[in-house]
């Protein structure tokens, strides 16, 4: 009886589970995708026959770049918060359930709010970016203000047409607050800015001699390490640069060419050039040409100091002054005329006539020749002239140095 007994339950077990209705419901997995208007984040929620479904797959993609595209789980409450876009699009959200997919679309705002962003460089300069949804604001305006207003770019900008303002590299470390402003709304950020050490720099200049110059920025480099390499050239070698950060080096013997390396503190700065000879020979030229306008000058009788007109020739004639000169000239001929123009000076002194005395002697026997000369006679009287050498001959007595030529002119009379 009991094995009857037993065979009727699982009989009827069997049945019931055979008939129409006795199945367990289907699932129905939905997806929604609102906008919270207070934050302007996505949020997403996955339910299950009405019932928050945690932990089910949640994928989103926007159909451009989005900072919110990826794979997600919902949580306890059947949710995933997707942040706001930068720019407004469609975002598609699809709930991958473990018997059932559930897909919606919809179109999130994106943020327009005012940003302003400040990046530096590698040389230092700081560009600041004013943006709205990711497109520059043209006009704004960007105030830069430094702590203790110690950033020589303090003050108030306009951005251009990327919506863009360049500022110069802070000369020390310092913290910047940006504001920028547009259409009522502001942004503001503040970030704090590195000095940046000016690039080392090597230049050649070519006169009559060689000079190279070590500088960062406007700074000069003393004790950088100069290495000057060439086949043919008598100054290749290692040097160290003086307290002005230069090198002298020897003027080619030909024409050549030579790549100085100046490195100071683990930098390095390099530059390759051809030195010439036609500008050495132009210069010696040149040196002897000032000397012969010198001379000729001292020959010619030239009263006065000649440093102004010896100037003037050497500024008009000076090679280094030309376009196609190796280097801008440092040292020129004026050094020597400069010299010549002290002895010119002394010379000067010497050449100045007769004490007044003398003078007034002179010029009262020129009065009572002036009765006896003749009409039209424009040489000069022999007999004055003697009578004044008469008068100097004690003066003469101690003017033996003088050149023969100021002697002359110190015992000549104006001519009539």
């Amino acid at each position: 009886m009991r094995i009857n007994s037993l065979a009727v339950v699982v009989a009827v077990l069997v049945v019931t589970a055979g008939m129409p209705g006795a199945a367990s419901a289907a699932t129905t997995l939905d997806v929604t995708l609102e906008q919270d208007g207070a934050t302007g984040d996505g949020l997403v929620v996955v339910t299950t026959n009405g019932t928050a479904a945690e932990n089910v797959t949640v994928e989103v993609g926007g159909e451009r770049a989005y900072a919110g595209n990826g794979t997600y789980r919902t949580d306890a409450n059947g949710s995933v918060v997707l942040a706001q876009p930068e720019d407004t699009q469609n975002v598609t959200v699809t709930a991958v359930g473990a018997n059932a997919t559930a897909t919606t679309t919809a179109l999130l705002q994106g943020d327009d709010d005012l940003t302003v962003d400040a990046t530096q460089a590698t040389d230092g300069r700081v560009a600041v970016v004013v943006e709205r949804n990711g497109t520059a604001v043209e006009n704004a305006t960007v105030n830069v203000t430094s702590e203790n207003e110690t950033y020589a770019a303090d003050g108030d900008y306009r951005t251009d047409a990327n919506g863009t303002v360049e500022l110069d590299a802070p000369a020390e470390n310092v913290t910047v607050t940006f504001t920028a402003a547009a259409d009522g709304e502001s942004a503001t950020e503040t970030t704090t800015l590195v000095a940046v050490e000016a690039p080392l720099a090597v230049s050649v200049e070519q006169t009559t001699d060689v000079t190279v110059t070590v500088a960062r920025g406007d700074e000069a480099v003393e004790n950088a390490t100069v290495n000057v390499t060439s086949e043919n050239y008598s100054g290749a070698g290692s040097y160290q640069t003086g307290a002005d950060g230069t090198v002298s080096l020897p003027a080619p013997t030909e024409n050549v060419s030579v790549t100085v390396t100046a490195t100071a503190d683990g930098d390095t700065a390099s530059e390759t050039v051809t030195l010439s000879t036609e500008f050495v020979e132009e210069s010696k030229n040149f040196g002897q040409a000032v000397k012969r306008f010198v001379d000729a000058l001292r020959s010619a009788g030239f009263n006065g100091p000649p440093g102004r007109i010896i100037s003037d020739f050497v500024t008009a004639n000076n090679p280094g002054n030309a376009d196609d000169a190796p280097g801008q000239a440092k040292k020129n001929a004026v050094d020597a005329a400069d010299e010549n123009e002290t002895a010119e000076r002394d010379d000067s002194e010497n050449r100045r006539g007769p004490p007044e005395h003398a003078k007034e002697k002179k010029n009262g026997a020129k009065e009572d020749r002036d009765d006896r000369k003749r009409p039209g006679d424009d040489t000069e009287d022999a007999d004055g002239e003697a009578e004044a050498e008469d008068e100097e001959d004690e003066d003469d007595e101690n003017d033996d140095d003088r050149p023969d030529h100021a002697k002359d002119k110190g015992g000549k009379k104006d001519k009539k």
